[in-house]
């Protein structure tokens, strides 16, 4: 993707407005109308992952209708909690630390 094409690009192969792929097989794009482009792509992919990251605490985890399993093992979802149970949860609690190894004689 080269960003620069509209003003004549960074590449040679490089044309404006084209996708162009080369002869040993690199595609080179030039569109110079790739904000327009994203905007639907990058709202469709954050809807998606705000969904599943909502989903993965919800009744389908547990098969439980109304229960929602707080996974604190869970990076994302422990990143999420700021209050449970009353108790104060942000900035969110550090995972527990790895085992040691073990000593060698």
């Amino acid at each position: 993707v080269d960003l620069a094409a509209e003003a004549g690009g960074n590449i040679e192969t490089t044309v404006k407005d084209q996708k162009i792929v080369t002869d040993n097989g690199v595609t080179c794009l030039g569109y110079t109308d790739l904000p327009s482009r994203l905007a639907s792509t990058s709202s469709s992919l954050y809807s998606n992952n705000i969904s599943k990251f909502l989903l993965s605490a919800g009744p389908q985890t547990t098969k439980e209708p109304g229960y929602y399993y707080i996974d604190h093992k869970d990076e994302a979802v422990r990143g999420m909690l700021v209050v449970e149970n009353g108790k104060m949860m942000y900035p969110a609690p550090l995972p527990p630390a790895p085992a040691a190894p073990p000593v060698k004689d």
